[in-house]
């Protein structure tokens, strides 16, 4: 882990604080709730390269949440004022995604799961980079390339585990096919730099 926004990280684990006591006001007594973090706030796990402002996630269990309180202020690094928020539209359900991604998951440690009813886990860096190339915005792209350029998976790691995930998806994937080729071949030039 690259961390070089801790403040970006510090806000994170305010939220889980504040996601722990919803739980714990709420009664629940049981297992852990696994969170599985993706987007931007998972790039920053690996990589701290960008700042964003949502987080991306899903839930081993389903759960009623007050999206007004999980919203986080905290000051960046040149001293402007920001905030990140639980993105209460985020859904993994038509996101490209290999089929064991929760399982490959890796846990955030020295975050403080030990002591919460929410235990964090950041999609694996091949995921996270696979749930990117569907949508392919500039960030996107950059977002892959930062992954890549860590030496967290290769082109043709790349494009194995795309090609896994691709093959449970129904409808016209040409063009995630096209991204994927164009994506393998930055990171390609990216690596033999």
């Amino acid at each position: 882990m690259h961390n070089l926004h801790p403040e970006l990280t510090e806000a994170l684990g305010e939220m889980l604080d504040r996601l722990d006591s919803i739980l714990r006001r709420g009664g629940y007594e049981g297992e852990p709730v696994q969170m599985y973090l993706a987007g931007g706030m998972a790039v920053h796990y690996y990589c701290g390269s960008r700042y964003t402002d949502d987080v991306d996630a899903t839930f081993s269990k389903r759960l009623l949440l007050p999206y007004d309180q999980l919203a986080v202020s905290y000051m960046r690094q040149d001293n402007t004022a920001s905030s990140i928020y639980l993105d209460p539209t985020y859904n993994d359900t038509f996101a490209l995604l290999h089929p064991d991604h929760r399982e490959l998951s890796v846990e955030w440690e020295n975050i403080g799961n030990e002591h919460r009813l929410i235990h964090l886990r950041v999609f694996s860096a091949l995921d996270l980079a696979v749930s990117k190339i569907a949508r392919f915005s500039p960030s996107d792209q950059s977002d892959i390339l930062a992954l890549a350029s860590r030496r967290l998976f290769n082109s043709e790691q790349l494009q194995e585990h795309a090609d896994e995930a691709l093959g449970y998806y129904v409808g016209d994937t040409r063009w995630i096919h096209l991204n994927l080729i164009q994506i393998c071949q930055d990171i390609d030039l990216a690596l033999s730099a």
